[in-house]
Protein backbone atom coordinates (compact mmCIF):
# COMPACT_ATOMS: atom_id res chain seq x y z
CA UNK A 1 0.00 0.00 0.00
CA UNK A 2 1.14 3.23 -0.96
CA UNK A 3 1.43 6.14 1.87
CA UNK A 4 0.81 10.03 1.84
CA UNK A 5 4.01 11.56 2.12
CA UNK A 6 2.53 13.82 4.93
CA UNK A 7 1.07 10.71 6.81
CA UNK A 8 1.58 10.79 10.67
CA UNK A 9 2.86 7.74 11.73
CA UNK A 10 3.75 5.42 14.88
CA UNK A 11 7.01 3.37 15.60
CA UNK A 12 5.36 0.83 17.53
CA UNK A 13 4.19 -2.49 17.07
CA UNK A 14 1.81 -5.39 18.82
CA UNK A 15 3.85 -7.28 20.79
CA UNK A 16 2.47 -10.62 19.59
CA UNK A 17 2.39 -9.90 16.15
CA UNK A 18 4.88 -7.66 15.43
CA UNK A 19 3.01 -5.22 13.68
CA UNK A 20 2.28 -1.93 13.35
CA UNK A 21 -0.38 -0.94 15.79
CA UNK A 22 -1.26 1.90 12.92
CA UNK A 23 -0.33 0.59 10.03
CA UNK A 24 -1.87 2.78 7.49
CA UNK A 25 -0.48 6.15 9.89
CA UNK A 26 -3.05 8.88 10.88
CA UNK A 27 -3.62 11.46 7.86
CA UNK A 28 -2.08 15.24 8.04
CA UNK A 29 -5.84 16.25 8.46
CA UNK A 30 -5.52 14.62 12.53
CA UNK A 31 -4.12 17.65 13.46
CA UNK A 32 -5.89 20.52 11.72
CA UNK A 33 -8.82 22.03 13.87
CA UNK A 34 -8.30 20.09 17.12
CA UNK A 35 -8.18 22.27 20.29
CA UNK A 36 -5.19 22.08 22.34
CA UNK A 37 -4.21 22.80 25.71
CA UNK A 38 -2.47 26.24 26.39
CA UNK A 39 1.22 26.25 26.21
CA UNK A 40 3.31 27.91 29.38
CA UNK A 41 5.92 29.27 28.12
CA UNK A 42 9.10 27.57 29.77
CA UNK A 43 11.78 29.15 31.88
CA UNK A 44 14.88 30.61 30.01
CA UNK A 45 18.13 29.48 31.52
CA UNK A 46 19.49 30.41 34.72
CA UNK A 47 23.41 29.49 34.22
CA UNK A 48 26.07 31.81 32.87
CA UNK A 49 26.26 30.84 29.46
CA UNK A 50 29.49 32.40 28.74
CA UNK A 51 31.37 29.42 30.62
CA UNK A 52 32.70 26.08 29.27
CA UNK A 53 29.24 23.88 29.17
CA UNK A 54 31.56 20.83 29.72
CA UNK A 55 33.41 22.62 33.05
CA UNK A 56 31.76 20.86 35.65
CA UNK A 57 33.99 23.13 38.10
CA UNK A 58 31.52 25.94 36.43
CA UNK A 59 28.96 24.22 35.73
CA UNK A 60 28.34 21.89 38.75
CA UNK A 61 27.27 18.47 39.36
CA UNK A 62 24.11 17.48 41.33
CA UNK A 63 21.49 14.62 41.96
CA UNK A 64 17.93 15.05 42.61
CA UNK A 65 16.67 11.77 44.69
CA UNK A 66 13.74 10.74 45.96
CA UNK A 67 12.50 11.84 50.10
CA UNK A 68 13.07 9.53 52.72
CA UNK A 69 14.82 6.01 53.68
CA UNK A 70 14.66 5.06 49.44
CA UNK A 71 16.42 8.21 48.54
CA UNK A 72 19.14 7.62 51.08
CA UNK A 73 19.48 3.98 50.00
CA UNK A 74 20.21 5.14 46.07
CA UNK A 75 22.45 7.80 47.50
CA UNK A 76 24.32 5.38 49.51
CA UNK A 77 24.97 2.94 46.24
CA UNK A 78 26.42 5.50 43.75
CA UNK A 79 28.38 7.52 46.70
CA UNK A 80 31.80 6.76 44.92
CA UNK A 81 30.69 9.06 41.73
CA UNK A 82 29.26 11.67 44.24
CA UNK A 83 33.05 11.76 45.16
CA UNK A 84 34.54 11.54 42.38
CA UNK A 85 32.15 14.69 40.36
CA UNK A 86 32.89 16.15 43.65
CA UNK A 87 36.58 15.91 43.12
CA UNK A 88 35.85 17.37 38.95
CA UNK A 89 33.90 20.25 40.76
CA UNK A 90 36.97 21.99 42.25
CA UNK A 91 36.41 19.39 45.77
CA UNK A 92 33.18 21.16 46.27
CA UNK A 93 30.29 19.40 47.91
CA UNK A 94 27.87 17.48 45.43
CA UNK A 95 24.07 19.58 46.37
CA UNK A 96 21.14 16.76 46.61
CA UNK A 97 17.93 17.43 46.45
CA UNK A 98 14.89 15.63 47.53
CA UNK A 99 11.38 15.16 45.77
CA UNK A 100 7.93 13.40 46.38
CA UNK A 101 7.38 10.50 44.27
CA UNK A 102 4.53 12.18 42.45
CA UNK A 103 4.36 15.72 41.23
CA UNK A 104 2.03 17.00 37.82
CA UNK A 105 3.84 19.17 35.54
CA UNK A 106 2.85 22.47 36.99
CA UNK A 107 4.25 20.92 40.09
CA UNK A 108 7.34 20.22 38.94
CA UNK A 109 7.58 23.43 37.97
CA UNK A 110 7.27 25.23 40.85
CA UNK A 111 9.35 23.05 43.09
CA UNK A 112 11.82 23.93 40.18
CA UNK A 113 11.13 27.74 40.88
CA UNK A 114 11.04 27.04 44.55
CA UNK A 115 13.17 25.04 45.68
CA UNK A 116 16.09 24.05 43.45
CA UNK A 117 16.75 27.49 42.37
CA UNK A 118 14.72 30.12 44.33
CA UNK A 119 15.96 33.10 43.71
CA UNK A 120 17.33 34.29 46.81
CA UNK A 121 21.19 34.19 45.74
CA UNK A 122 23.25 33.93 42.85
CA UNK A 123 23.06 30.47 41.12
CA UNK A 124 26.22 30.14 41.14
CA UNK A 125 26.25 26.92 42.98
CA UNK A 126 22.72 25.66 41.08
CA UNK A 127 24.19 22.68 39.41
CA UNK A 128 23.20 22.59 35.68
CA UNK A 129 24.41 18.52 35.69
CA UNK A 130 21.68 16.86 37.67
CA UNK A 131 21.26 12.99 38.16
CA UNK A 132 18.14 11.77 39.04
CA UNK A 133 18.17 8.38 41.26
CA UNK A 134 15.13 5.95 40.53
CA UNK A 135 11.96 5.05 38.61
CA UNK A 136 9.52 6.75 37.48
CA UNK A 137 7.41 5.94 40.45
CA UNK A 138 10.34 7.37 42.47
CA UNK A 139 10.72 10.51 41.02
CA UNK A 140 8.17 11.65 38.49
CA UNK A 141 8.84 12.15 34.36
CA UNK A 142 7.48 15.53 35.60
CA UNK A 143 10.71 16.99 37.08
CA UNK A 144 12.89 15.68 34.48
CA UNK A 145 10.90 17.04 31.51
CA UNK A 146 10.92 20.66 34.04
CA UNK A 147 14.48 20.70 34.92
CA UNK A 148 15.93 19.27 30.73
CA UNK A 149 14.29 22.31 29.71
CA UNK A 150 17.54 24.60 30.31
CA UNK A 151 19.62 21.62 32.13
CA UNK A 152 21.74 18.74 31.66
CA UNK A 153 19.40 15.78 33.32
CA UNK A 154 19.79 12.01 33.38
CA UNK A 155 18.52 9.73 34.86
CA UNK A 156 19.43 6.41 36.68
CA UNK A 157 16.98 3.70 37.38
CA UNK A 158 17.45 -0.07 38.12
CA UNK A 159 15.55 -2.81 39.50
CA UNK A 160 18.17 -3.74 42.14
CA UNK A 161 20.63 -2.40 43.73
CA UNK A 162 24.23 -4.23 41.89
CA UNK A 163 22.30 -2.38 39.06
CA UNK A 164 23.72 0.62 40.49
CA UNK A 165 26.78 -0.39 41.47
CA UNK A 166 27.99 -2.17 38.82
CA UNK A 167 27.14 0.91 36.56
CA UNK A 168 28.96 3.38 38.60
CA UNK A 169 32.07 1.03 38.45
CA UNK A 170 31.58 1.24 34.72
CA UNK A 171 31.88 5.09 34.74
CA UNK A 172 34.74 4.99 36.80
CA UNK A 173 36.93 2.69 34.66
CA UNK A 174 35.76 4.33 31.45
CA UNK A 175 36.46 7.81 32.90
CA UNK A 176 40.19 6.25 33.51
CA UNK A 177 40.55 5.26 30.29
CA UNK A 178 39.53 8.47 29.14
CA UNK A 179 43.15 10.28 30.92
CA UNK A 180 44.80 8.07 27.71
CA UNK A 181 44.98 9.34 24.58
CA UNK A 182 42.98 7.49 21.68
CA UNK A 183 41.28 8.29 18.63
CA UNK A 184 37.90 9.00 17.18
CA UNK A 185 34.69 6.70 17.65
CA UNK A 186 32.32 5.06 15.36
CA UNK A 187 29.62 6.71 13.99
CA UNK A 188 26.39 3.91 13.27
CA UNK A 189 23.41 4.15 11.93
CA UNK A 190 20.95 1.20 12.13
CA UNK A 191 17.82 1.42 10.73
CA UNK A 192 15.16 -2.14 11.14
CA UNK A 193 14.04 -2.05 7.53
CA UNK A 194 10.82 -4.24 7.90
CA UNK A 195 8.69 -2.82 5.34
CA UNK A 196 6.21 -0.78 7.55
CA UNK A 197 5.34 3.04 6.56
CA UNK A 198 7.02 4.54 9.56
CA UNK A 199 10.58 3.19 9.59
CA UNK A 200 10.70 3.77 5.38
CA UNK A 201 9.39 7.01 6.39
CA UNK A 202 12.00 7.43 9.20
CA UNK A 203 14.52 6.18 6.74
CA UNK A 204 13.60 8.52 3.99
CA UNK A 205 13.71 11.97 5.94
CA UNK A 206 16.16 11.07 8.58
CA UNK A 207 18.69 8.04 8.09
CA UNK A 208 19.27 8.56 4.31
CA UNK A 209 19.27 12.64 4.41
CA UNK A 210 21.17 12.84 7.93
CA UNK A 211 23.80 10.76 6.34
CA UNK A 212 24.11 12.98 3.86
CA UNK A 213 24.67 15.61 6.05
CA UNK A 214 27.58 13.46 8.39
CA UNK A 215 29.21 12.39 5.23
CA UNK A 216 29.57 15.62 3.95
CA UNK A 217 30.79 17.20 7.03
CA UNK A 218 33.18 14.54 7.42
CA UNK A 219 34.74 14.78 4.63
CA UNK A 220 35.28 18.96 5.76
CA UNK A 221 36.73 17.51 8.79
CA UNK A 222 33.61 18.97 10.88
CA UNK A 223 32.41 15.15 11.94
CA UNK A 224 34.86 13.55 14.06
CA UNK A 225 34.23 10.21 13.12
CA UNK A 226 36.97 7.53 12.57
CA UNK A 227 33.72 5.72 10.20
CA UNK A 228 30.48 6.09 9.37
CA UNK A 229 28.61 2.53 8.72
CA UNK A 230 24.99 2.47 7.91
CA UNK A 231 23.90 -0.86 8.88
CA UNK A 232 20.99 -2.90 8.46
CA UNK A 233 19.80 -4.98 5.90
CA UNK A 234 17.05 -4.07 3.12
CA UNK A 235 15.42 -7.41 2.79
CA UNK A 236 15.82 -9.21 5.64
CA UNK A 237 16.16 -7.32 9.40
CA UNK A 238 17.78 -9.00 11.93
CA UNK A 239 19.00 -8.18 15.53
CA UNK A 240 22.25 -10.69 14.64
CA UNK A 241 23.77 -7.96 12.56
CA UNK A 242 23.32 -4.87 15.34
CA UNK A 243 24.90 -7.58 17.81
CA UNK A 244 27.44 -8.36 15.81
CA UNK A 245 28.26 -4.26 15.02
CA UNK A 246 28.52 -3.37 18.61
CA UNK A 247 29.84 -6.25 20.41
CA UNK A 248 33.49 -5.23 20.06
CA UNK A 249 35.58 -3.05 22.67
CA UNK A 250 35.77 -0.37 20.44
CA UNK A 251 33.41 2.63 22.14
CA UNK A 252 30.87 4.42 19.61
CA UNK A 253 27.59 6.34 18.95
CA UNK A 254 25.07 4.30 17.90
CA UNK A 255 22.08 5.73 16.13
CA UNK A 256 18.79 3.03 15.98
CA UNK A 257 15.70 3.39 13.90
CA UNK A 258 12.64 0.99 14.57
CA UNK A 259 9.47 0.26 16.73
CA UNK A 260 9.20 -0.22 20.18
CA UNK A 261 7.10 -3.18 21.00
CA UNK A 262 3.58 -1.94 22.46
CA UNK A 263 0.73 -4.21 24.33
CA UNK A 264 0.10 -7.15 22.20
CA UNK A 265 -3.69 -7.50 20.72
CA UNK A 266 -5.82 -8.22 23.91
CA UNK A 267 -3.21 -6.24 26.34
CA UNK A 268 -0.58 -7.61 28.42
CA UNK A 269 -1.24 -10.75 30.53
CA UNK A 270 0.48 -9.16 33.58
CA UNK A 271 2.21 -6.38 34.75
CA UNK A 272 5.76 -7.95 35.25
CA UNK A 273 5.34 -8.89 31.47
CA UNK A 274 4.98 -6.02 30.65
CA UNK A 275 7.87 -4.35 32.27
CA UNK A 276 10.05 -7.01 31.02
CA UNK A 277 9.10 -6.57 26.98
CA UNK A 278 7.34 -2.97 26.51
CA UNK A 279 9.75 -0.82 24.50
CA UNK A 280 11.94 -3.70 22.90
CA UNK A 281 13.54 -2.88 19.70
CA UNK A 282 11.17 -4.97 16.98
CA UNK A 283 13.17 -6.40 13.63
CA UNK A 284 9.72 -7.33 12.26
CA UNK A 285 8.88 -11.05 11.78
CA UNK A 286 13.08 -11.95 12.86
CA UNK A 287 12.51 -11.19 16.16
CA UNK A 288 13.28 -8.42 18.96
CA UNK A 289 15.92 -7.45 21.51
CA UNK A 290 14.75 -6.77 24.61
CA UNK A 291 16.03 -6.41 28.05
CA UNK A 292 17.02 -10.23 29.53
CA UNK A 293 19.12 -11.10 26.46
CA UNK A 294 21.53 -7.88 26.63
CA UNK A 295 22.45 -8.07 30.16
CA UNK A 296 25.68 -9.38 29.95
CA UNK A 297 26.31 -9.97 26.50
CA UNK A 298 28.71 -7.36 25.03
CA UNK A 299 27.11 -4.65 23.29
CA UNK A 300 28.02 -1.43 22.52
CA UNK A 301 31.22 -0.77 25.69
CA UNK A 302 31.59 2.53 26.76
CA UNK A 303 29.28 4.02 23.58
CA UNK A 304 26.18 5.67 23.78
CA UNK A 305 23.10 4.89 22.43
CA UNK A 306 20.25 6.93 21.08
CA UNK A 307 17.06 4.81 20.12
CA UNK A 308 14.32 6.03 17.88
CA UNK A 309 11.20 3.87 18.92
CA UNK A 310 7.76 4.09 20.65
CA UNK A 311 8.57 3.49 24.32
CA UNK A 312 12.46 2.91 23.94
CA UNK A 313 13.11 4.56 27.26
CA UNK A 314 9.69 4.26 29.30
CA UNK A 315 6.23 4.43 29.58
CA UNK A 316 4.60 7.38 31.17
CA UNK A 317 1.34 7.04 33.87
CA UNK A 318 -0.78 8.56 30.75
CA UNK A 319 -0.03 9.92 27.54
CA UNK A 320 0.14 13.41 26.46
CA UNK A 321 -1.40 12.52 23.37
CA UNK A 322 -4.74 10.83 25.26
CA UNK A 323 -7.12 13.13 25.08
CA UNK A 324 -6.18 14.21 20.72
CA UNK A 325 -6.87 10.80 20.28
CA UNK A 326 -9.93 10.84 21.57
CA UNK A 327 -11.07 14.07 20.13
CA UNK A 328 -9.99 12.42 16.62
CA UNK A 329 -12.04 9.40 17.51
CA UNK A 330 -15.27 11.35 18.40
CA UNK A 331 -14.82 13.50 15.01
CA UNK A 332 -14.06 10.29 13.08
CA UNK A 333 -10.62 10.97 11.87
CA UNK A 334 -8.75 8.47 13.31
CA UNK A 335 -8.28 4.99 11.80
CA UNK A 336 -8.75 2.34 14.30
CA UNK A 337 -9.52 2.80 18.15
CA UNK A 338 -7.55 4.94 20.88
CA UNK A 339 -7.16 1.98 23.15
CA UNK A 340 -5.48 -0.10 20.68
CA UNK A 341 -2.82 2.98 21.12
CA UNK A 342 -3.14 3.64 24.53
CA UNK A 343 -3.61 0.18 25.64
CA UNK A 344 0.69 0.32 26.81
CA UNK A 345 -0.14 2.93 29.41
CA UNK A 346 0.17 1.47 33.16
CA UNK A 347 -3.42 -0.30 34.18
CA UNK A 348 -4.98 1.17 37.38
CA UNK A 349 -2.77 0.42 40.49
CA UNK A 350 -0.25 -0.04 38.37
CA UNK A 351 3.35 2.38 37.94
CA UNK A 352 4.89 4.15 35.21
CA UNK A 353 8.53 3.13 34.17
CA UNK A 354 12.09 3.04 32.80
CA UNK A 355 11.94 0.00 29.90
CA UNK A 356 13.73 -2.75 30.79
CA UNK A 357 15.90 -3.01 27.47
CA UNK A 358 18.03 0.38 28.71
CA UNK A 359 17.51 -0.97 32.40
CA UNK A 360 19.62 -4.04 30.78
CA UNK A 361 22.33 -2.26 28.78
CA UNK A 362 22.74 0.31 31.10
CA UNK A 363 23.77 -2.10 34.04
CA UNK A 364 25.94 -4.15 31.57
CA UNK A 365 29.35 -3.79 32.34
CA UNK A 366 30.20 -4.05 29.01
CA UNK A 367 27.64 -2.32 27.83
CA UNK A 368 27.15 1.84 26.76
CA UNK A 369 27.92 4.66 29.47
CA UNK A 370 24.07 6.53 28.23
CA UNK A 371 20.74 5.96 26.46
CA UNK A 372 18.34 8.46 24.98
CA UNK A 373 15.18 7.66 23.37
CA UNK A 374 11.67 8.53 23.88
CA UNK A 375 9.32 8.21 26.58
CA UNK A 376 5.65 8.01 25.36
CA UNK A 377 4.50 7.55 21.93
CA UNK A 378 7.14 7.85 19.17
CA UNK A 379 5.94 9.58 16.08
CA UNK A 380 7.47 10.54 12.91
CA UNK A 381 6.68 14.44 13.72
CA UNK A 382 9.92 14.75 15.51
CA UNK A 383 11.85 14.66 11.92
CA UNK A 384 8.86 15.10 9.48
CA UNK A 385 7.24 18.41 10.45
CA UNK A 386 3.98 18.70 8.58
CA UNK A 387 3.55 21.87 9.08
CA UNK A 388 6.85 22.57 6.68
CA UNK A 389 4.95 20.52 3.91
CA UNK A 390 6.52 17.33 5.56
CA UNK A 391 9.88 19.05 5.47
CA UNK A 392 12.60 16.30 7.05
CA UNK A 393 14.34 17.70 10.02
CA UNK A 394 17.24 15.59 10.02
CA UNK A 395 19.88 17.81 11.34
CA UNK A 396 18.52 18.22 14.60
CA UNK A 397 19.18 14.46 15.31
CA UNK A 398 22.89 14.54 13.27
CA UNK A 399 23.75 17.23 15.86
CA UNK A 400 23.29 15.08 18.61
CA UNK A 401 25.48 12.25 16.99
CA UNK A 402 28.33 14.93 16.21
CA UNK A 403 27.97 16.54 20.03
CA UNK A 404 28.73 12.91 21.04
CA UNK A 405 31.32 12.19 19.16
CA UNK A 406 33.29 15.34 19.79
CA UNK A 407 33.20 14.06 23.37
CA UNK A 408 31.36 16.74 24.81
CA UNK A 409 29.37 15.29 27.86
CA UNK A 410 26.11 13.44 27.03
CA UNK A 411 24.15 16.30 28.86
CA UNK A 412 24.92 18.54 26.25
CA UNK A 413 24.00 16.24 23.61
CA UNK A 414 20.77 15.78 24.33
CA UNK A 415 20.47 19.71 24.61
CA UNK A 416 20.83 19.90 20.83
CA UNK A 417 17.29 18.21 20.97
CA UNK A 418 16.04 19.89 23.52
CA UNK A 419 16.79 23.28 22.45
CA UNK A 420 14.66 22.58 19.11
CA UNK A 421 11.67 22.07 21.62
CA UNK A 422 12.37 25.53 23.20
CA UNK A 423 11.96 26.48 19.92
CA UNK A 424 8.54 25.07 18.89
CA UNK A 425 7.21 25.93 22.46
CA UNK A 426 8.33 29.68 21.44
CA UNK A 427 6.45 29.47 18.58
CA UNK A 428 3.16 27.80 19.68
CA UNK A 429 3.13 30.05 22.72
CA UNK A 430 3.50 33.33 20.33
CA UNK A 431 0.68 31.90 17.94
CA UNK A 432 -1.65 31.54 21.20
CA UNK A 433 -0.48 34.93 22.19
CA UNK A 434 -2.13 36.68 18.77
CA UNK A 435 -5.38 34.94 19.68
CA UNK A 436 -5.45 36.33 23.44
CA UNK A 437 -4.01 39.78 22.26
CA UNK A 438 -7.13 40.00 18.84
CA UNK A 439 -9.36 38.69 21.34
CA UNK A 440 -8.48 41.64 24.18
CA UNK A 441 -9.33 43.87 21.38
CA UNK A 442 -12.73 42.51 20.96
CA UNK A 443 -11.42 41.35 17.72
CA UNK A 444 -12.22 37.38 15.81
CA UNK A 445 -8.71 36.21 15.95
CA UNK A 446 -7.35 34.56 12.60
CA UNK A 447 -6.53 31.18 14.24
CA UNK A 448 -4.35 29.01 11.49
CA UNK A 449 -5.56 25.49 13.32
CA UNK A 450 -3.26 23.51 10.81
CA UNK A 451 0.12 24.77 11.86
CA UNK A 452 -1.26 24.98 15.60
CA UNK A 453 -1.96 21.93 15.83
CA UNK A 454 1.22 20.34 13.57
CA UNK A 455 3.39 22.48 15.73
CA UNK A 456 1.90 21.17 19.58
CA UNK A 457 2.26 17.67 18.37
CA UNK A 458 6.00 18.29 17.44
CA UNK A 459 6.58 20.16 20.71
CA UNK A 460 4.71 16.89 22.90
CA UNK A 461 6.88 14.76 20.49
CA UNK A 462 10.09 16.06 21.16
CA UNK A 463 9.23 16.90 24.47
CA UNK A 464 9.18 13.26 25.82
CA UNK A 465 13.16 12.19 24.54
CA UNK A 466 15.10 11.34 27.60
CA UNK A 467 18.80 10.83 28.48
CA UNK A 468 19.42 7.41 31.11
CA UNK A 469 22.65 7.69 32.69
CA UNK A 470 25.09 10.38 33.87
CA UNK A 471 24.29 13.38 31.44
CA UNK A 472 28.36 14.34 32.71
CA UNK A 473 29.48 10.97 31.22
CA UNK A 474 31.42 11.39 27.56
CA UNK A 475 32.22 8.92 24.58
CA UNK A 476 35.62 7.07 25.56
CA UNK A 477 38.37 7.89 23.24
CA UNK A 478 38.57 4.93 20.92
CA UNK A 479 41.82 2.67 20.87
CA UNK A 480 43.82 3.36 17.85
CA UNK A 481 45.26 0.23 16.02
CA UNK A 482 49.11 0.71 14.69
CA UNK A 483 49.87 2.11 11.49
CA UNK A 484 47.96 0.45 8.43
CA UNK A 485 46.50 1.10 5.37
CA UNK A 486 43.34 3.53 5.44
CA UNK A 487 40.17 1.67 4.55
CA UNK A 488 37.17 2.59 3.33
CA UNK A 489 33.91 3.22 5.19
CA UNK A 490 31.56 0.74 5.19
CA UNK A 491 27.60 0.90 4.17
CA UNK A 492 25.53 -1.98 4.08
CA UNK A 493 22.24 -2.44 2.89
CA UNK A 494 22.79 0.40 0.28
CA UNK A 495 20.64 0.46 -2.45
CA UNK A 496 23.40 1.96 -4.90
CA UNK A 497 27.11 2.26 -4.20
CA UNK A 498 27.91 5.26 -1.95
CA UNK A 499 31.04 7.64 -2.12
CA UNK A 500 34.05 6.00 -1.04
CA UNK A 501 35.35 7.88 2.47
CA UNK A 502 38.75 7.06 3.38
CA UNK A 503 39.85 7.12 7.01
CA UNK A 504 43.13 6.88 8.62
CA UNK A 505 43.73 3.75 11.26
CA UNK A 506 46.45 4.98 12.26
CA UNK A 507 46.87 7.07 15.16
CA UNK A 508 47.83 11.10 14.52
CA UNK A 509 50.55 12.24 16.96
CA UNK A 510 49.41 15.98 17.97
CA UNK A 511 52.72 16.57 18.77
CA UNK A 512 54.89 15.87 16.24
CA UNK A 513 56.70 18.30 14.61
CA UNK A 514 55.49 21.21 16.89
CA UNK A 515 58.36 23.97 16.83
CA UNK A 516 58.02 27.25 19.13
CA UNK A 517 60.02 29.51 18.67
CA UNK A 518 61.34 30.90 21.37
CA UNK A 519 60.14 34.28 21.37
CA UNK A 520 56.89 32.68 21.96
CA UNK A 521 57.32 32.15 25.55
CA UNK A 522 57.69 35.17 27.68
CA UNK A 523 61.24 35.77 29.35
CA UNK A 524 62.59 33.93 31.48
CA UNK A 525 61.79 31.25 29.29
CA UNK A 526 59.97 28.51 31.48
CA UNK A 527 62.00 25.78 33.12
CA UNK A 528 61.75 21.96 31.44
CA UNK A 529 59.23 21.46 35.28
CA UNK A 530 57.05 24.48 33.41
CA UNK A 531 56.96 22.56 30.17
CA UNK A 532 56.10 19.34 31.50
CA UNK A 533 53.32 20.88 32.76
CA UNK A 534 52.10 22.83 30.03
CA UNK A 535 52.48 19.54 27.89
CA UNK A 536 50.50 17.80 30.59
CA UNK A 537 48.17 20.12 30.39
CA UNK A 538 47.77 20.57 26.95
CA UNK A 539 47.20 16.59 26.78
CA UNK A 540 44.04 16.99 29.35
CA UNK A 541 42.84 20.17 27.16
CA UNK A 542 43.01 18.34 24.35
CA UNK A 543 41.15 15.21 25.93
CA UNK A 544 38.36 17.51 27.33
CA UNK A 545 39.19 16.06 30.76
CA UNK A 546 40.23 18.82 32.59
CA UNK A 547 38.75 22.82 32.62
CA UNK A 548 41.58 24.98 31.99
CA UNK A 549 41.06 26.83 35.41
CA UNK A 550 41.88 23.77 37.00
CA UNK A 551 44.73 22.95 35.16
CA UNK A 552 46.49 26.44 35.89
CA UNK A 553 45.52 26.25 39.36
CA UNK A 554 47.67 23.12 39.80
CA UNK A 555 50.43 24.25 37.79
CA UNK A 556 50.49 27.61 39.59
CA UNK A 557 49.94 30.06 37.26
CA UNK A 558 47.44 32.28 35.95
CA UNK A 559 44.82 30.82 33.66
CA UNK A 560 45.48 33.95 30.94
CA UNK A 561 49.38 33.00 31.07
CA UNK A 562 48.53 29.05 30.79
CA UNK A 563 45.97 29.71 27.88
CA UNK A 564 49.09 31.90 25.85
CA UNK A 565 51.06 29.20 26.72
CA UNK A 566 49.33 26.32 25.25
CA UNK A 567 47.66 28.73 22.46
CA UNK A 568 52.42 28.87 21.64
CA UNK A 569 52.50 25.47 21.96
CA UNK A 570 49.80 24.14 20.31
CA UNK A 571 51.06 26.51 16.70
CA UNK A 572 54.60 25.22 17.10
CA UNK A 573 55.99 22.73 19.60
CA UNK A 574 58.67 22.62 21.96
CA UNK A 575 61.73 21.54 20.20
CA UNK A 576 63.08 24.95 20.32
CA UNK A 577 62.30 25.29 23.86
CA UNK A 578 65.12 24.75 26.81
Amino acid sequence: MSHDATDMNLLMVHADVRAPVLPDGLADQAARGQSVPDVAPQPSSFWDEGGDPNDLGAQRWGVIAPQGPEGDRLLALIDPLIRLRGEQQGDRAVKVYRVPPQMSAPEAMRWKKQVFDGGADLNIEVPRYQLILGDLDQVPLAVQQAQQSDGYVGRLAFDADDGYAAYVDKVLRHERRAAVAGGPARSLFFTVHDGTAATTAGHRTLIGPGLDVVRRRHASGQYPAREILELGDRALPSPDELLRAVGDGDPAVLFTLSHGEGAPRGGWRTYEEQLRRQGAMSFGREGHLVGDELRTRPFLPGGIWFMLACYGAGTPSTSAYRHWLAQLAAAGQFRGKPEAVLSGLPAAGDHPFIAALPKAVLANSDGPLAFMGHVDLAWTYSFQELDAGAAGRPARFMAITRSLLKRDRCGIGLRELVRYFDQTNGELTALYDEEALARSRAETPRVDAARQGHLWMLRQDLSAYVLLGDPAVRLPPAEVAEAAAPRPIEVRGAPEAAPTITSPAAPIDMFAGLVPPASAFATPAPTSEVIEAIEAALAHILLGEQALAEIAARVRMSRPELERLVAAYRAAGRRTAP
